[in-house]
């Protein structure tokens, strides 16, 4: 055996590699992996040599398996809802915040509106226009009552009162959508209770007629979007249950995949896919806020190795090394399917339980090469 003082000489180098020295100094004793002479097919380990290998049992595949993908909590199209200026208007105060919850009808903003002045000005030119229609009208029915004036004059009287009633319809129309506040005052208000998602609207900025301020969300239609592996896409379909995890939530929440994106990010290669969330929501969900998704999916009955367990021999030949004793292992041909993100599937070659080498494989057959 090589003393524990020749670890102290060595360089600073080769104390990083302890792990081959050990081998070396195993094999100075005794052979630390033993075949037979005639062809590798079994390998006998030295018990101080085994620490270099990782040992994990196979399992046979579940017929649900959960992917995990990273998420974030967003509002599906739709559950958001935009506030926008009414009229052109300059920005006189602000008040609430991003992420403030707020009451239906509470004030969002003032703005100060030229164009809010001249429009209230015109339903009071036309309120008054059509009372001097009517009046007017009213004149030439009393006429034509005691037969005096002419048919003629009671019908372009009476045109004149419905043009002043259809105008006086349209002005107030316009009116309404600048609200209830007078003179030249426009008070952007919440259209329903929720929370402040998007906050546009600056102090002293002039805002265009129709630009958008805020906009209000309920935190109750907060949904998900998982970013999942091209890879993965062909295994999920609408209705997968799944489960949601949330930093500042102790209990996963349940959801259902609801719609899987049709465009894949050429950078990350994933898709985005919507879920749902189930059942009543916790307090303090914000949309933006990171997740960790599990969707329940169906996996082909085939069992997934790591690749590392997997070398090819002879040029043309998958084997893995699966441990029949103690200290024995056996080399066992394989046939894999196509890998996927760092797993190979086996088609056949092992059964369910087996423990087989995942990781220094390549120790056991050095004339072999690892798959990759």
């Amino acid at each position: 055996m090589v003393p524990s003082s020749f670890y102290v000489a060595l360089p600073a180098w080769l104390q990083r590699h302890r792990v081959a020295v050990l081998l070396a100094s195993t094999l100075c004793a005794a052979p630390a992996f033993s075949a037979p002479p005639a062809a590798l097919k079994a390998v006998t380990v030295a018990p101080a040599a085994m620490r270099m290998l990782e040992v994990v049992a196979v399992q046979a595949p579940q017929s649900g398996q959960m992917l995990w993908s990273p998420a974030r909590l967003e509002y599906p199209p739709g559950q958001i809802d935009t506030v926008a200026a009414p009229a052109q208007g300059r920005v006189v105060a602000i008040h609430v915040q991003l992420g403030q919850t707020v009451k239906a009808g509470a004030p969002l903003a003032t703005l100060v509106s030229a164009d809010a002045l001249r429009m209230r000005h015109e339903v009071r030119a036309a309120q008054l226009a059509l009372d001097t229609a009517k009046a007017e009208l009213q004149r030439h029915q009393d006429m034509s009552a005691r037969g005096v004036g002419t048919d003629m004059e009671l019908r372009a009287a009476l045109a004149r009162s419905k043009e002043a009633a259809q105008e006086l319809s349209r002005a107030a129309g316009t009116s309404a959508l600048l609200g209830n506040d007078g003179g030249d005052r426009i008070v952007v208000r919440a259209p329903h209770a929720g929370v402040v998602a998007q906050h546009q609207a600056s102090m002293g900025a002039l805002a265009e007629a129709g630009a958008a301020l805020f906009a209000i969300g309920n935190p109750q239609s907060l949904g998900v979007v998982a970013d999942v592996f091209e890879a993965d896409l062909s295994s999920l379909k609408a209705g997968n249950a799944a489960q949601v995890e949330l930093p500042n939530q102790s209990t996963p929440l349940s959801a259902k995949l609801v719609q899987v994106g049709a465009v894949v990010n050429a950078e990350s290669r994933r898709a985005p896919v919507q879920l749902g969330l189930t059942g009543a929501l916790p307090e303090g969900l914000r949309a933006g806020m990171q997740a960790r998704v599990g969707i329940v999916v169906e996996r082909s009955a085939q069992m997934m190795v790591p690749m590392g367990a997997v070398l090819i021999k002879d040029e043309n030949r998958s084997v893995v090394f699966v441990q029949t004793a103690e200290h024995a292992f056996e080399m066992r041909d394989v046939k894999l399917g196509p890998p996927v993100r760092g797993w190979v599937p086996v088609v056949s070659g092992l059964n369910s339980g087996e423990r087989i080498v995942v990781r220094g494989a390549l120790l056991l057959d050095g004339a072999a090469s690892q798959l990759l």
